[in-house]
């Protein structure tokens, strides 16, 4: 007999059950029905605290994940997945940038030196209404002078990342082409020193993968 005739309503279907068959009503004398709807509560009782994020169950799904979460996070070649990326160019390197780290990308709006700022500063731009600091990638990078008229006061051929700073000091960077968003699979192969802090990795087509948590670091300040 099904344990869920134990519920209500299960009586009086077991007396119809028993006056129509006698030789049933003489085997369903063994049964111990407080035994089974004492076994139906627990179950019961098991699910609803299930549900309530109680229980045996919940928490064997609970220390599951908190294992999950405790696992050493594998590198992109491991897994083959890549990570966004915006592909640019600076005057001769070809950059990836990390996609989740940039705001807008905006033809070169007019830009106004600032005296005395450091090399790396081409002067101050407006996107989008807020004023922030113009970087050149490639200064920022590897100390070299950018190239393709940046000398024309007010004017500055390509492209400004707006980087996302958070509550950080706004700061965007100068690149002269925007290529295209694509998936990089980014290489375990040590970075050679004279490429600088700022980059992570060297692809094979000779990308310069950026870091961008040590850019942001140093724009921010």
């Amino acid at each position: 007999m099904d344990e869920t005739l134990a519920g209500a309503g299960a009586a009086p279907l077991i007396a119809a059950l028993d006056s129509a068959s006698p030789d049933r009503a003489a085997g369903r004398a063994s049964i111990d029905w407080d035994a089974v709807r004492e076994k139906v509560a627990h179950r019961t009782a098991d699910l609803e605290s299930t549900f309530a994020g109680r229980g045996p169950w919940a928490d064997a799904v609970l220390a599951r994940r908190a294992r999950e979460l405790a696992e050493v996070p594998q590198f992109d070649d491991q897994t083959g997945i890549g990570t966004p990326m915006l592909v640019a160019r600076g005057a001769e390197t070809l950059y990836g940038l990390e996609l989740r780290r940039l705001g807008h990308i905006v033809p070169m709006p007019r830009l106004a030196r600032v005296p005395g700022a450091p090399p790396a500063v081409l002067g101050v731009i407006a996107v989008a209404g807020r004023v922030m600091r113009l970087f050149d990638v490639d200064r920022l990078c590897s100390g070299t002078h950018a190239a393709g008229g940046i000398d024309r006061p007010g004017y500055a051929p390509g492209y400004a990342i707006v980087l996302r700073t958070g509550a950080g000091r706004p700061a965007a960077l100068r690149l002269h082409e925007v290529e295209r968003v694509s998936d990089i699979v980014l290489p375990r192969i040590s970075v050679p020193a004279e490429a600088g802090p700022l980059v992570r990795a060297i692809t094979a087509d000779r990308m310069a993968i950026l870091d961008m948590e040590a850019l942001l670091d140093l724009v921010k300040t």
